[in-house]
């Protein structure tokens, strides 16, 4: 069973970022998560079907060890996660490394799919985001301004 574990950094937090994980969230699941941290604000009427908002789970991240918990006790439906990079920098660099092993045990072992977009300037927490450093997006943007994607075959 495998997943989609996706972390890509943009500038600002657009609903344009979510049309690719959509796509995966609308084959086959009921429902999904949004996991939102502050300084992230949207509405999301104006972003989804009315048809679609029952299905839509929708938390505020308040700290780093809520997300861990969060990550953990929670199902195998998709996880879109927007964090600001100002509230990363706050978390405790071993917990930002615990949280990506989470993600990649929910999305290797489970077959979850996790798609984080970090909002705003990178910081030493993308060394904890695995062991890459995280590149320019590929043509036209695609994937925000920085990207990098593990994917294994289904």
């Amino acid at each position: 069973m495998y997943g989609t574990l996706r972390i890509f950094r943009t500038p600002e937090f657009s609903s344009e970022g979510l049309s690719e994980f959509m796509k995966v969230a609308l084959s086959g699941y009921e429902e999904f998560h949004f996991l939102l941290t502050d300084g992230i604000m949207m509405d999301f009427r104006d972003v989804f079907p009315e048809n679609l908002l029952p299905s839509i789970k929708v938390q505020r991240i308040l700290t780093s060890y809520q997300l861990q918990k969060i990550l953990i006790d929670s199902d195998d439906s998709p996880y879109y996660i927007s964090a600001t990079s100002g509230v990363m920098e706050t978390w405790p660099s071993s917990i930002v490394e615990s949280i990506y092993d989470i993600m990649k045990i929910k999305t290797h072992y489970r077959g979850g799919t996790i798609f984080m977009n970090i909002v705003g300037q990178g910081g030493v927490f993308e060394k904890y985001l695995g062991n890459r450093v995280l590149a320019r997006g590929g043509p036209g943007g695609r994937g925000g301004l920085y990207s990098w994607e593990e994917r294994s075959p289904r």
